[in-house]
């Protein structure tokens, strides 16, 4: 499954969205044409298959950004 997510300077989560999860379109922030604010960052990431059962409202409650090699990835927090 792939995540677009918006981050904050710290890579706690603002914003996360799916394609399907409103119809056959990704809804979110990433979709709509707004910008990030400053110092919020846009990464599309792939989720590990371990993630794969945890829902969006428990991945953006449990989980955070770390950029590693210039790539977002999903990290405990």
């Amino acid at each position: 499954m792939t995540l677009n997510i918006v981050s904050d300077r710290r890579g706690n989560i603002v914003s996360i969205s799916q394609f399907g999860d409103v119809g056959d379109k990704i809804s979110g922030i990433t979709t709509a044409g707004i910008q990030a604010e400053p110092g919020h960052h846009i990464h599309e990431i792939e989720v590990p298959e371990e993630l794969g059962g945890i829902s969006l409202l428990d991945l953006h409650k449990s989980y955070k950004v770390e950029i590693s090699k210039g790539v977002g990835c999903l990290v405990k927090a």
